[in-house]
């Protein structure tokens, strides 16, 4: 069974254990203020598990799937295509808050090689999203659509691609006085 169903089965249940715990008869008893508490409270649940649902996936390995070998090293935009731009909608629907599309060409599973409008727009989610790491060092304060340094940055350490070694440097010989 797959998380997400996991999850709305988990809340089903909370939802019907409450309805066991309080039967419809006994509702008009509670006041709306208790009724927004016990609505808090499985909004409080849900959240959790969805947070537990987000830990479980993780996010696309560089080894396997659309990311495979793939390591962000050139800007994307609308227009763009590429490899790099499959793992880019890939790892923009591993989570329903920054997902490209919910069915259809950009949706998980079915990612394209092309950067359109609603990978621009799912980008601007992941910004904001990620707005510590990828906006507030350059300056921004809301996503841009613009797949530039920060974000490839970030893109990367989800990939786990390591950043690129600087070069060493080869010593230089030195002459040593005799005496």
């Amino acid at each position: 069974m797959s998380q997400l169903k996991k999850i709305f089965l988990s809340a089903t249940i909370a939802v019907v254990a409450v309805g066991v715990v309080m039967p419809a008869g006994s509702a008009s008893a509670l006041t709306a203020d208790e009724l927004q508490a016990q609505i808090n409270t499985l909004l409080a649940q849900l959240q959790a598990l969805q947070s537990q649902l987000t830990q479980t996936q993780g996010t696309p390995s560089a080894g396997t799937g659309a990311c495979a070998g793939i390591t962000f090293t050139r800007n994307l935009s609308v227009g763009s295509s590429g490899t790099d731009v499959k793992c880019l909608q890939s790892i923009l629907n591993m989570s329903a808050d920054t997902q490209v599309a919910a069915s259809g060409v950009g949706s998980a599973g079915n990612e394209s090689m092309y950067f359109g409008n609603l990978t621009k727009a799912a980008v601007v989610k992941f910004q904001n999203k990620y707005a510590a790491e990828i906006l507030t060092p350059v300056g921004l304060s809301a996503g841009t659509g613009f797949v530039g340094a920060s974000t490839r940055a970030k893109l990367n350490t989800m990939v786990g691609a390591a950043p690129s070694p600087a070069p060493t440097p080869t010593p230089t010989p030195t002459i040593e006085a005799r005496g």
